[in-house]
């Protein structure tokens, strides 16, 4: 065993109840195994066009609408 974790169990130990639950949460987000990301994200699609048309920024609304990107395969 390391001296560093030696020293987090002692600190661990140490905590008062009431931030053990918050100390739990937080190792446990450390410890779980993070999804993997879709890539590219869906919104790199947001420069395309079906249309051909390039006024994406005043077409925002209309953009959003459709779903941000989420015709693109």
């Amino acid at each position: 065993m390391t001296a560093n974790r030696d020293e987090l169990i002692h600190l661990i130990e140490g905590l008062p109840d009431d931030q053990v639950e918050v100390v739990l949460a937080d190792v446990r987000r450390l410890t779980s195994k993070t999804p993997e990301a879709e890539w590219p994200p869906r919104f790199f699609g947001i420069g395309e066009s079906k249309d051909g048309r390039t006024d994406n920024a005043r077409r925002v609304d209309e953009i959003l609408a459709e779903g941000f990107g989420a015709g693109r395969s």
